[in-house]
């Protein structure tokens, strides 16, 4: 019997960069982390950008990758990976400290993985 998940959201950004330079905290598009019941994904705002969806199956780790902004990383088992700043609002500034929702985002998608 299969369990249901409620979607979980998080304010996202897709940074020009994965490198912790300027260009890795320069969001090129705003969106919306979104975990459900079997996929990660990320849905550009008013579809401005490409929507990415990873399903769980396919994920092999999604951790914390750097702070100001705070950002993770979801890595999959072929290799692939995708950076994502993950902010507790809209206004928040790129130089923000508070890493609450990218660690909510991490320790609830890990939670996720780990019940299969």
């Amino acid at each position: 019997m299969s369990t249901a998940y409620e979607a979980t959201e998080w304010v996202a950004g897709m940074p020009f960069s994965e490198g912790r330079s300027l260009a890795g905290r320069l969001s090129k598009v705003g969106g919306t982390l979104v975990l459900t019941g079997d996929a990660v994904m990320f849905k550009p705002v008013g579809g401005l950008g490409q929507a990415r969806s990873f399903p769980l199956t396919d994920i092999h780790e999604v951790s914390a990758y750097a702070d100001r902004p705070p950002r993770l990383r979801v890595s999959t088992r072929d290799g692939r990976a995708l950076v994502l700043m993950v902010l507790a609002s809209r206004a928040a500034s790129m130089w923000s400290k508070d890493t609450s929702a990218r660690d909510d985002a991490v320790a609830k998608i890990n939670a996720r993985l780990q019940a299969g």
